[in-house]
C-alpha cells in the first residue's frame, strides 16, 4: 500500500471518525478545508512516526508539509529515503 493510501486511511478512520462523506483527495487542503485541526495534526504526527519509523523534527512542522495528503506523503517519502541511505 502506498504512503498516500495509508495516510488517507488514517485520516478517514481516525481523524474523520470513519468518514461518512467522501475521503479527501490527495490535493485537498486538509487544515484550510476543516478536514483536520491542530489536534489532528498532532495525532497524525504520532501516527506517521510510529507507522513509518521516522522522526519528524520541529523544523519540519511547517504548514506546507501537512497541507495535503500529497505533501504529507512527500515528507514521509523523503524521511524514509534518508533512513535507507544512512
Amino acid at each position: 500500500m502506498a504512503f498516500r493510501d495509508v495516510i488517507r486511511s488514517f485520516i478517514v478512520s481516525d481523524l474523520m471518525g470513519g468518514g461518512a462523506g467522501e475521503p479527501p483527495k490527495d490535493s485537498d487542503l486538509l487544515i484550510e478545508e476543516g478536514i483536520i485541526d491542530s489536534f489532528g495534526i498532532m495525532a497524525l504526527l504520532g501516527f506517521l512516526e510510529e507507522k513509518f519509523a521516522i522522526h519528524i523534527s520541529g523544523d519540519e512542522l511547517l504548514p506546507e508539509n501537512f497541507a495535503s495528503i500529497e505533501s504529507i506523503s512527500s515528507l514521509v517519502d523523503r524521511k524514509t529515503e534518508l533512513r535507507t541511505e544512512a
